[in-house]
């Protein structure tokens, strides 16, 4: 294993780019709630393009290490695995959480987003965009070099839980009529559909479990999968930028052909 953890190399590694999507889009949650917009139809719009990126990985996660019932011991000695292919999949195998997972999740409060406003139940979220081409780029090239799926792994998780408190507590501040729930329902500790996404339930207990897993396979890993998870990581925040930039090129639209 690397002196440094590899959480703690990207963290290092993205420090830039990471500065610059979290200032784009901090500035740009008060835009998809009130009083800026009655219904959260701009919400539903970003929120589908970053939804892309989880479902996406998920999807090739799944794939990647199979049934946790065909799970073999997990040996923490590289020397253990018969193929390259054995010792990734270990790895991917042993920093799977199932709290982790937002799948069903996002199913449930799209399905919840929709139903609140005609609207909403009329956007194209299928349409292509920077978000469907990141989830097809994820899906094509990740399976090539599986190790990869760390870095979407580590960050997409972990922007759940240290970007995801401040945005629930942004959510929390358009009342529960906005999002079609109750006062009783606007828990932030146990949000329902449509805000599920952003309930990670005992977060500090599964964000330090799931650090740990990740510093522990961590040294399954050969330099060179390491040095690339790095540069992965970097492409990851290329693109969350462009999605955000994208975004507003087609508010923007919106609104001038509403006028």
């Amino acid at each position: 294993m690397a002196e440094v953890d590899l959480p703690s190399q990207i963290k290092a590694t993205i420090k830039e780019p990471h500065s610059v999507v979290n200032r784009l889009n901090t500035a740009r949650i008060p835009l998809c709630l009130p009083p800026s917009v009655k219904t959260p139809i701009y919400y539903t719009l970003g929120f589908a393009r970053w939804a892309e990126i989880y479902l996406g990985l998920e999807e090739v996660w799944h794939s990647q290490i199979g049934d946790p019932a065909d799970w073999t011991d997990l040996s923490d000695d590289p020397k253990a695995y018969a193929s390259d292919q054995d010792r990734v999949q270990a790895v991917l195998r042993k920093i799977c959480l199932p709290e982790l997972l937002r799948t069903r999740r996002l199913e449930g409060d799209f399905a919840a987003l929709k139903a609140l406003d005609p609207t909403i139940a009329n956007l194209d979220l299928a349409k292509e965009n920077v978000g469907t081409q990141f989830r097809s780029y994820i899906k094509e090239h990740i399976p090539t070099k599986p190790h990869l799926l760390v870095a979407y792994i580590w960050i997409m998780y972990q922007a759940l839980f240290n970007g995801g408190r401040f945005i629930r507590m942004q959510l929390l501040k358009a009342g529960p009529d906005f999002w079609g729930l109750t006062e009783k329902e606007m828990d932030p500790t146990a949000f329902p559909s449509p805000l599920s996404f952003w309930c990670v339930e005992e977060a500090d207990v599964v964000q330090a479990e799931f650090r740990n897993r990740v510093v522990k396979a961590d040294n399954l890993l050969t330099e060179t999968e390491r040095q690339e998870i790095l540069q992965e990581s970097l492409e990851i925040f290329r693109r969350c930028e462009l999605i955000t930039h994208q975004l507003d090129e087609d508010v923007a639209a919106g609104l001038k052909a509403a006028n």
